[in-house]
């Protein structure tokens, strides 16, 4: 995966899309939905992200306000079962983040590279620079969304520093600290 020319919606929508098709097949590993359920989610995250309402819906956030309605647990809740699936099928890659602020100022790795602010808003994943520009920290409610997020951000910085690539830390986070991170970041 290379990092597309265009790094507005539209420009990403294909990386939103994978991102999508993704988390879907590991929900669907795991037993949280059924094919049939996955594929009539899928079509209407699509048609989400093909009208003009910005910004495009996390997709994990967009199936649990889905399956909430259907259920009988929050929108939280639903996130935290989809999470517990995700996790177990990406073999702990994402750790939970349970502890207040992720360590950083909200705008440092956005006004180091500015290019990132727009991939990380439309991917809705906040991330900061801890430190310098050698360690970065990518939170996210799904676990893919945070992976590829992870490695757009390492390219860009590779390219941005000739080559030297930070470390990049993938958190997972609960709702509520997810939306304040993403109020705090792309307010």
């Amino acid at each position: 995966m290379s990092t597309p020319p265009q790094t507005d919606r539209f420009g990403l929508s294909s990386v939103l899309e994978n991102i999508a098709a993704t988390t879907l097949k590991h929900l669907r590993q795991g037993g949280y939905v059924s094919e049939d359920e996955g594929e009539a989610l899928l079509t209407t995250y699509r048609s989400k992200l093909g009208s003009n309402t910005s910004p495009a819906p996390d997709f994990l956030h967009f199936i649990a306000e889905t399956q909430a309605q259907k259920h009988t647990l929050t929108v939280d809740g639903e996130v935290a079962r989809m999470q517990k699936v995700l996790r177990s099928s990406l073999n702990d890659r994402v750790h939970y983040w349970t502890f207040g602020p992720l360590s950083g100022k909200p705008s440092s790795l956005y006004d180091h590279c500015p290019d990132l602010r727009r991939i990380c808003t439309v991917l809705r994943c906040p991330a900061t620079l801890a430190g310098e520009t050698s360690i970065v920290h990518v939170a996210s409610i799904n676990p893919v969304t945070a992976l590829v997020a992870s490695f757009l951000i390492g390219q860009e910085l590779g390219r941005a520093s000739e080559g030297e690539s930070p470390f990049i830390f993938t958190f997972l986070t609960d709702l509520p600290s997810w939306q304040t991170l993403m109020q705090r970041h792309f307010a």
